[in-house]
Formats: structure tokens, C-alpha cells, sequence
């Protein structure tokens, strides 16, 4: 499977607008887990699908990657999670399960799934705090549950490299793993928060009226900041086409230089356009 199937998360701006106030979810284990991968299905559904899957502790080690403040369109991207992307769509030849929820409706919590393992696995649990991004490599004995608490993703620029600075510190995590013991790796997200999702998402009830005024206010707003600049620096006075015209000018005016001069120069005695009677007098004596 290519990477372009980890990208059809975001299933363009109308789903987005349709399903707002939902959060995607992945699970890649390299034990064989019973897990159906959909398109919309509800928390606890998924949260009784886990119970039914992981009751055999089928893994050594269960890795629970909280992710809070995030959509499906964030995954839309390639290089967005490129580790994760690479166990969710067979490149990482280890992985034998995997299961992906493109919108989780209701809110899935990471520590109910911790709490699932530790029931059902008497596992142990250890967590790791991503903002600090330090760790121990000792994750101590078989069966063990690592909760990797990340940060909520901040708007603007910043949020894709932080998006794939968390996906290298799972890789990492994972990577410190005994190579003979197996894993499960359960992603957990949460979506963003209500007040800042309808500034980012494209709202279908709104009237075309007033989003065509909202993006000739942005327009008007990147005109004003750019109205700090000079007027050298906001325009380009001298374009290649001008050069070529000033070029091809000054050659013509070199050439009709040239010309005049040699006009100029031409000497010609006035006795040139004098009549020669000398001849027609003798004629006459004769």
C-alpha cells in the first residue's frame, strides 16, 4: 500500500466541515490484533473493539501516543507523520495489524485504554512527558504500557513541525524497544477545540456573501502590511523587457551615430556642381 492512502484521512474541506468535532485514530502492531479499520465509528464502539483485541495481550509492550488538538486533515500531508505513515501503510514490513479510524466521534481517552491494559494484562504503566522530550531507555520488564502524553498543536506555521517532532519522539520511543519483544502502538487524538475549529474550517451554513467579504478583508489586511515596505522593495521598476528595450535603444542610436558621422565627412568641392562650358566652346570654334 503507498503512502497516498495515509493521506486520504483528510477526505477534502466539505468532510472537514461535515465532521468538525472529530479526531482520528490509528493502531499498528506487529502482533496479530483483531481490528477492522472504518471511516466513522463512535468511542466506545472502538473502545469495546480494543477489549475484544487486546484481551489476549497479544504484544510485550503497548505504546499509547496521546495526541490532543488535532483533525484528520493534518495527517492529509505526506511528510506530516512520515514514521507513522510508514507503519500504517506496509512499508514497515514488521507491522502485521493495524487498524485506522478516519473520524472518532466522541471523546477517546488515552488513559481508558491504559486502564483496559492494566486489567486485562496486569501490565505496568510508564509515562513519558513529550514536552520535556527526555526519557529513560529502561522501560523495565514485559508487559509494559508506555503513555507518551503530547502537547496540543498550536495554530499557525508551528503546527506541522511540531506534529513531526512528536512523530520522532514515537519513533524514538519505539526504536529503544527490545528488537525480540512485539509491540502495539495505539494513537490516540482528540479534536481541537470548539472556538478555534470554526476559524479553520470551512463552514457550509455560512452565506457566500459573506466569505467572499471575509477574504476581501484578509486581502485588504496583506496589502496594509506590505504598505511598510519602500517603494523599491513593494515594485520592480526595471524589468528584464525594459533592459532588452534599452539595450536594442542604445544600439540603433550607435548605429545612427555612426552613419551621421560618415555623412559628415564626405568632402565635396563646390566646382563639382559647377557646368564644364570648356568643352562645348571649343566645339563651337571648330
Amino acid at each position: 500500500m503507498r503512502l497516498g492512502t495515509f493521506s486520504l484521512l483528510a477526505l477534502g474541506a466539505t468532510s472537514a466541515s461535515a465532521l468538525r468535532d472529530t479526531s482520528p485514530f490509528f493502531l499498528a502492531s506487529t502482533s496479530e490484533v483483531l481490528s477492522t479499520s472504518a471511516h466513522v465509528k463512535t468511542a466506545p464502539s472502538i473502545l469495546e473493539d480494543l477489549s475484544t483485541g487486546l484481551s489476549g495481550c497479544p504484544s510485550d509492550y503497548y505504546v499509547i501516543a496521546s495526541q490532543p488538538g488535532v483533525h484528520s486533515t493534518d495527517f492529509a500531508a505526506r511528510k506530516s507523520a512520515p514514521r507513522l505513515g510508514a507503519k500504517m501503510t506496509g512499508k514497515d514490513k514488521a507491522i502485521r495489524s493495524k487498524m485506522i479510524i478516519n473520524e472518532v466521534v466522541g471523546a477517546l481517552e488515552a488513559k481508558e485504554i491504559q486502564k483496559l491494559l492494566e486489567k486485562e494484562c496486569g501490565a505496568e504503566s510508564t509515562v513519558v512527558d513529550a514536552s520535556s522530550g527526555t526519557f529513560s531507555a529502561d522501560f523495565g520488564e514485559e508487559p509494559r504500557v508506555i503513555l507518551i502524553d503530547f502537547p496540543v498543536l498550536p495554530l499557525g506555521s508551528e503546527r506541522k513541525h511540531q506534529l513531526l517532532d512528536n512523530d520522532g519522539l514515537l519513533s524514538d520511543v519505539i526504536e529503544r524497544l527490545p528488537a525480540s519483544k512485539g509491540y502495539t502502538i495505539l494513537y490516540v487524538t482528540s479534536p481541537k477545540e470548539s472556538e478555534n475549529s470554526g476559524a479553520d474550517f470551512y463552514q457550509s451554513e455560512e452565506d457566500p456573501i459573506h466569505m467572499d467579504l471575509k477574504r476581501d478583508y484578509s486581502a485588504h489586511g496583506s496589502q496594509v502590511t506590505a504598505s511598510n515596505k519602500t517603494l523599491f522593495q513593494e515594485y520592480q521598476f526595471l524589468t528584464p523587457g525594459l533592459w532588452m528595450g534599452f539595450l536594442a535603444t542604445l544600439v540603433f542610436l550607435i548605429i545612427l551615430y555612426v552613419g551621421l558621422a560618415a555623412l559628415s565627412s564626405l568632402e565635396v568641392p563646390y566646382a563639382a556642381f559647377e557646368k564644364d562650358t570648356s568643352a562645348s566652346v571649343q566645339k563651337k570654334q571648330q
